[in-house]
């Protein structure tokens, strides 16, 4: 049963790469997607999970690198953004009792794209996957690697109203999403503030800054388990904006999930999980 636990927790790993954080004189901040332009994103995520179950502890390392593509695809009849996003490189290396040392490339993902539909504050209205994706054996092993789920986070979401520097707003609407069989509903409380402009990457950006705790709740079942996951998820990091190109230019964020975890019917068991993880996005071209 512990090997099952072990290897369940192993399976998330992934779900880390990319952490949802729901986000002079005063302007409307807002992105720009110019119809089949290209820009092309590095994501990097460093976790360490401490888990303890049954009266034993294990500890597992991730480490993850995503190369993905962004092509202005349309605008929809109310200003909406609909972008093509494909990924073009991966590689994650994993330590943990079940996955010593292992480094691993989903092939089946890359060249595979997703169609977002994005409100111009960069709220994911609609996200849909266009490539069929197998699922092979080296993908149930690191937990299907979906990029439908990762990629519809992918936007830090702007402030409504105009602000400038010294402004701040907060985070507040919830998030829900389907990972590996698992519905996770997020509450996010999580102030953003402008706090100066830098150049970063020869753009023109603004730096905003974000602290806060979000609230999480999820249950679903995943390899005959049925599981009930509770956490919190405490955050902080800097987003770069280009408010001239309507370009995120770079974030990066830390971040610490406390999470219990239980499951019930056949296989019983409770256990603690901590997870402390790193993530960057930097736009390279």
């Amino acid at each position: 049963m512990f090997r099952s636990f072990v290897k369940l927790v192993c399976l998330t790993l992934l779900s880390v790469v990319i952490l949802s954080v729901a986000f002079g004189g005063g302007e409307k901040l807002r992105y720009q997607m110019p119809k089949g332009v290209t820009h092309k994103y590095k994501l990097t995520s460093d976790s360490k999970t401490k888990s303890q179950a049954m009266g034993q502890d294990f500890t597992a390392t991730s480490w993850s690198l995503f190369g993905i593509s962004l092509t202005g695809e349309d605008a929809g009849r109310n200003g909406e953004l609909i972008c093509v996003v494909k990924v073009d490189t991966n590689l994650t290396k994993i330590d943990s009792p079940m996955m010593k040392d292992t480094a691993r490339v989903m092939k089946e993902i890359n060249g595979k794209r997703v169609r977002l539909t994005l409100s111009p504050l960069g709220r994911t209205l609609k996200s849909v996957q266009v490539d069929e994706i197998p699922q092979s054996q080296t993908m149930q092993m690191m937990g299907g690697g979906n990029p439908t789920e990762f990629l519809r986070r992918l936007f830090v979401e702007l402030p409504e109203k105009e602000a400038g520097i010294g402004d701040s707003w907060k985070q507040t609407r919830p998030d829900t999403t389907n990972a590996q069989g698992m519905k996770i509903v997020t509450k996010p409380d999580v102030t953003f503030k402008i706090a100066g402009s830098e150049t970063v990457g020869g753009y023109e950006c603004l730096k905003i800054s974000f602290d806060g705790t979000s609230s999480q709740y999820g249950t679903g079942s995943r390899q005959g388990m049925e599981m009930v996951l509770d956490g919190t998820v405490k955050s902080k990091g800097t987003v770069y904006f280009a408010p001239k190109e309507g370009l995120m230019v770079a974030l990066e964020q830390t971040s610490t999930n406390e999470m219990n975890i239980s499951g019930t019917g056949e296989q019983m068991f409770t256990a603690i999980q901590s997870t402390t993880s790193s993530s960057k996005v930097v736009l390279v071209k």
